[in-house]
């Protein structure tokens, strides 16, 4: 990822954070991870084509930082990498690769932890 592209990035994060009222939480991780509690859209993604409209479902999202994100499924992913609508409408689409799922106790039973690194933001 490019400077220009990174600042982008950053840049369009704290835009989406403002959006929702977040305040910055402090973390041992690297690019100042914050709080995103809220629905967003994602679907798998095979690197080759797109997602249409219909293969997007609602996730409730954890955390979110320039560097990626987080969220909770009760489904274990189908693929290593994912297309995320995020903010409100207009959404700001992104492609972000996998780089973990972990099974935790919810509130329903068993789930999935989900922990994803930004690859690079969809063509507005």
């Amino acid at each position: 990822m490019t400077v220009e592209t990174e600042l982008e990035l950053l840049s369009t994060i704290e835009l989406l954070l403002s959006e929702q009222g977040v305040d910055p939480v402090e973390e041992r991780r690297s690019g100042d991870r914050r709080h995103y509690e809220c629905t967003q859209l994602l679907a798998p993604f095979d690197q080759q084509h797109l997602p249409q409209q219909a293969d997007f479902r609602q996730v409730h999202c954890r955390d979110l930082s320039p560097s990626g994100f987080s969220f909770y499924s009760y489904r274990r992913p189908d693929t290593d990498h994912v297309v995320v609508a995020l903010g409100a409408i207009p959404f700001k689409f992104f492609v972000a690769e996998i780089v973990h799922a972990n099974v935790v106790d919810g509130e329903n039973g068993q789930e999935f932890f989900i922990g994803c690194r930004f690859v690079r933001r969809l063509g507005e």
